[in-house]
């Protein structure tokens, strides 16, 4: 494995038909701009063949390898990707320059597109808490659901005009909006960023309609998703729906590992 670039650059080992391995141990961040880096070198030794080594799920963003089997390639490098220190270089250029010796360049990868992990929640209405409200235990079983399924669950209750003091925060929430500015902009936006609705018969219940039919778990009490839209909607869209007191455990991530 070659890591020390001080008397000879990457490049004036290359030759065509090889196979190198190139170990990047930096962070995501330092990726970013070493990930261009290496497309230049691909393009510039099209005959060399290539395979980047990444670790700490980076291998699950960009074409790589997570495994070091030295003994399938010609050459291994181990680059450090080092800071420039005073000399006005970014840290890639410096890696151009002092480890791969290739003209100085500077550019930041383009990331592959995702889906949002926001999972809205929204478990108290505004005017008839005892008719809509679900219950804190409940509650906490689709919030920790949610968790598990390796998603983001974030409570959208807003502090407007028309807030009921009676719904105070649940203590196993950690994340909401209670702090932000109440308006129907910031409401439309942030479910039009998410990814899966689940909540109570509300406000942000019929904007997620309106955004993911497809993509909301409603909770039933006394106030029913039919007051809302027809059965046609419902079926047309597939919405899941559960009566509150009828909750079983492992509904929620069962339903968000099909989406």
């Amino acid at each position: 494995m070659i890591s020390d670039f001080k008397e000879k650059k990457l490049v004036e080992y290359l030759k065509d038909g090889q196979k190198v391995l190139i170990l990047y141990h930096c962070g995501f961040g330092d990726l970013l701009t070493f990930y261009p880096l290496f497309l230049k070198l691909k393009e510039l030794y099209p005959k060399v063949e290539f395979t980047l080594y990444l670790e700490n799920d980076q291998d699950k963003i960009f074409p790589s390898t997570n495994k070091i089997e030295e003994d399938k390639y010609d050459l291994v490098f181990s680059p450090n990707f080092p800071m420039g220190e005073g000399s006005g270089l970014t840290k890639s250029e410096t890696c151009c320059v002092k480890e791969l010796g290739i003209e100085p360049m500077n550019e930041v990868a383009n990331l592959p597109l995702r889906k949002s992990p926001i999972v809205l929640v929204h478990f108290q209405g505004t005017a008839l808490p005892n008719s809509v409200n679900c219950p804190e235990e409940t509650g906490k079983k689709i919030w920790n659901e949610i968790l598990e399924a390796g998603l983001v669950p974030l409570e959208t209750h807003w502090l407007h005009g028309f807030h009921n003091p009676v719904n105070k925060k649940y203590d196993f929430i950690n994340r909401d909006v209670r702090d932000c500015k109440a308006n129907l902009n910031n409401l439309i936006g942030l479910v039009q960023h998410s990814f899966a609705f689940i909540g109570v018969c509300s406000g942000p219940m019929m904007a997620a309609l309106s955004v993911m039919p497809e993509r909301c778990f409603i909770l039933e009490k006394l106030h029913k998703l039919t007051d809302y839209v027809k059965e046609d909607f419902i079926k047309k869209y597939n919405i899941q729906r559960v009566n509150i007191s009828a909750y079983q455990d492992g509904m929620t991530k069962d339903w968000l590992s099909k989406l």
